[in-house]
């Protein structure tokens, strides 16, 4: 056995349903492979997210031991994600897990028996799956912690290009990108508004909208952003909002509502009014600009958030 800190890792693993088996190791799967702050990692945990990060990257080159380390070392930092959530008092509920569910699922465009289909296969039951959901979504509230505040200003972005010119660097190369317009309703989770009484709210708010109220006067009165005094009217573009909110904007037909979905945060209600291409030369360099400091950002949080829980963490490989 040996006692180590574990190294970064700058990619997040999305424990999803994949089709095929974790193949049998050497060692006993049940057997302990690792342990973080007392939280297990066994053999059979390595095997089953080494198939999944195996399927993901859609290559059969990458050497079966170099995906296995990969996998460890995911775990491990996965593990102090939770632990961290944990120490936040940070919690999900089962309609949390159930939604998450039913969001995977119908992204996939699949039912959620599939979904648990799909685990059984990779060695999860239907109480485990749903406990690596909850995992998954403890940590995505833990990272909206990063993220959230992570606004890259118009005054960012002109510093930027003048360094650049100055420095004859070369600016990231943009493309046209699409630009939504819509109507939003936003509802923050506080510790006196939970996620389960926002929920039900922004529920009596869809039922409201399906009944033919206005969403723009629903959006003055109910939603918690700037935009409310528009009738939550404003452009947003990808690489800006939660993924779950991205998706719904790639998915949403103009005219159409989406059904609230909630991040980290909020609870949000999405009317897609209009979309458009923008194709002008000035706003895409900007655009390539800003992506491009809102990911050194975020790697530069990332790493930092990971540093300092390692700083205190005893991990023993077996």
């Amino acid at each position: 056995m040996k006692t180590s800190r574990i190294k970064p890792l700058f990619y997040a693993l999305l424990i999803a349903a994949a089709g095929n088996s974790a193949a049998a190791e050497i060692r006993t799967l049940n057997s302990i492979a690792a342990e973080i702050n007392g939280n297990i990692i066994t053999y059979g945990d390595i095997a089953r997210t080494a198939t999944v990060m195996h399927e993901n990257a859609g290559r059969a080159d990458i050497p079966r031991e170099q995906v296995l380390q990969a996998a460890r070392q995911s775990l491990m930092e996965r593990a102090l994600m939770v632990d961290e959530a944990r120490n936040k008092q940070l919690k999900t509920t089962p309609a949390e897990i159930d939604n998450e569910i039913t969001r995977r699922a119908n992204q996939a465009g699949v039912n959620t028996d599939k979904i648990y289909a799909d685990a059984a296969r990779l060695g999860w039951n239907r109480e485990q799956y749903r406990l690596e959901v909850a995992k998954d979504l403890l940590i995505e509230k833990v990272m909206a912690d990063l993220t959230e505040g992570i606004n890259i200003t118009p005054h960012q972005i002109d510093q930027y290009i003048e360094s650049a010119a100055k420095e004859n660097r070369t600016l990231p190369a943009g493309e046209p990108y699409t630009v939504y317009q819509v109507r939003r309703i936003l509802i923050k989770i506080s510790k006196n508004n939970t996620a389960s009484s926002v929920g039900k709210r922004m529920d009596l708010i869809a039922n409201a909208v399906v009944q033919g109220n206005d969403f723009g006067a629903l959006a003055k009165r109910y939603s918690q952003e700037p935009a409310a005094a528009q009738g939550g009217l404003q452009d947003l573009t990808d690489h800006s909002e939660a993924p779950k909110v991205e998706a719904l904007l790639q998915k949403l037909s103009v005219g159409q509502t989406a059904a609230p979905v909630q991040t980290a945060h909020n609870w949000q209600m999405l009317q897609l009014v209009g979309k458009r291409t923008e194709t002008d030369p000035e706003k895409i360099r900007r655009e390539a600009v800003r992506r491009l400091l809102r990911t050194q950002e975020l790697e530069k949080a990332h790493q930092q958030f990971v540093e300092r829980l390692q700083h205190n963490a005893v991990v023993r490989e077996y």
